[in-house]
């Protein structure tokens, strides 16, 4: 009788220990994403303003990005990028050299743009959504970036991202507050080959 009681209370304690494990496991596999490296030379960082209505494209031409993503469990993602904002290229000249002044980026006081996640989620259109923060000529406000990620094979993926912003929130162009000049909102496209 002791001892059927005894197997029973073995059996039962088996079964949860596996169980346990089985969680473990799981739980070790959503916490872990693959690491990639951005491939620069096929890579871009680009942007959209509108100038007297007419819009235009500009990029940097520095950035990086560090980015630890599995599709599976985007939850357990990070996604961290910067830009020289001293990089900027818009195909002319002057409007170059305006953007690097104290009024628009202020490149030579804030050097670096850098966008942080802080969640990633899954979307019901199969993309996904990273919320965190901008950091932008030396203010940091909250931004959401949506994004695909398209694995190619075991080692190559594509990510293409777009946020938009409005350049008072970062005290970009201080003083051109004619918005039929320079309009506030600015659209923010990133396209990365990765591997790793």
């Amino acid at each position: 009788m002791t001892q059927g009681r005894e197997t029973n209370m073995n059996r039962k304690l088996y079964v949860a220990s596996i169980l346990i494990a089985s969680s473990g496991f799981a739980f070790a596999g959503a916490a872990c994403a693959a690491d990639w490296t951005v491939a620069p030379e096929t890579s871009s960082v680009g942007f959209t303003g509108t100038q007297q209505g007419t819009k235009f494209r500009g990029r940097f031409e520095t950035f990086s990005a560090s980015i630890s993503f599995d599709p599976g469990t985007p939850e357990g993602g990070s996604i961290v990028g910067t830009v020289q904002t001293d990089s900027v290229n818009t195909r002319d000249h002057d409007r170059d050299a305006t953007l690097l002044d104290s009024d628009w980026f202020d490149s030579y006081t804030y050097a670096e743009s850098r966008f942080e996640s802080e969640s990633i989620e899954a979307l019901d259109d199969g993309s996904y959504r990273a919320s965190g923060q901008l950091t932008l000529k030396g203010n940091t406000k909250p931004a959401t970036m949506k994004f695909s990620f398209d694995v190619a094979d075991d080692s190559s993926a594509k990510f293409a991202g777009e946020m938009k912003i409005n350049r008072f929130d970062f005290k970009i162009g201080e003083g051109w507050n004619d918005t039929s000049w320079i309009a506030e909102d600015v659209d923010i496209q990133i396209e990365l080959d990765l591997s790793h």
